[in-house]
């Protein structure tokens, strides 16, 4: 099995740190204060985004990151109410997954997902 995280040059690591924290609730795992990067996961899991200072790639949005969650409609509706703009509401999608679909302030695709009773493709 293969573990891993992913690596995202933004503007302002710091401000897009505390977008996940909100949005995923991830936490601080690691800083570079030398560099200005943040690495976000959890304690138990070790990195799952390291935010590094620098220019995003061309077009940020064809970047996705998928966020499994238990009920994507009841985290659409806290989010919400934490004034996160989503791009869509949650919908069924024709491969078995529910979706509701936003973007990070640096422009990046944000999509918050959950299984179907009938998924084919689950972890």
């Amino acid at each position: 099995m293969f573990t891993g995280w992913i690596s995202l040059r933004v503007q302002d690591p710091r401000a897009i740190s505390d977008w996940y924290q909100k949005v995923t609730g991830m936490q601080v795992v690691g800083e570079r204060s030398d560099i200005g990067s943040v690495a976000l996961g959890s304690k138990e899991h070790g990195y799952a985004i390291i935010l590094l200072p620098g220019e995003s790639i061309d077009h940020p949005e064809k970047l996705q990151m998928h966020f499994h969650v238990r009920d994507v409609d009841a985290e659409y509706n806290r989010l919400k109410k934490l004034g996160v703009q989503f791009d869509e509401p949650p919908e069924d999608q024709p491969w078995g997954w529910r979706h509701a679909y936003m973007h990070d302030p640096a422009g990046h695709t944000v999509e918050l997902c959950t299984p179907l009773a009938n998924a084919k493709f689950t972890n």
